[in-house]
């Protein structure tokens, strides 16, 4: 009886470590991509002109929605997001995992 009571106790504090590393998966390169689309947003509300773009597109008159849609979904730049969410996930479970061995470790010095 009493491992059953020891799994229900576990149960909300695995779940709030699964919630953080979840957020810790999904938050950062999202605030990387909005970082690389804001300034040109305010730019395109301001002046209503799309800034240039790689690898020839010169300054051209356009809308907001038309701007979001190429830096979101345009072929460049869902290239650049794909890349730079693959890496966050690559380098978030070095991390994790780093953190996760040193834990184990600490706990197995300590028990000595």
């Amino acid at each position: 009886m009493a491992s059953n009571f020891q799994s229900r106790q576990r149960s909300p504090h695995l779940q709030r470590w699964i919630g953080l590393f979840l957020l810790s998966m999904i938050v950062p390169p999202l605030l990387m991509s909005l970082s690389w689309i804001f300034p040109g947003a305010l730019t395109v509300i301001q002046t209503g002109m799309c800034p240039p773009a790689p690898p020839d597109i010169p300054a051209h008159p356009c809308s907001l929605g038309q701007y979001l849609m190429r830096m979101t979904v345009g072929s460049w730049a869902l290239l650049g997001h794909l890349v730079t969410w693959m890496a966050w996930v690559v380098a978030n479970f070095v991390l994790w995992g780093m953190g996760l061995f040193g834990v184990a470790l600490y706990r197995n010095w300590r028990s000595d």
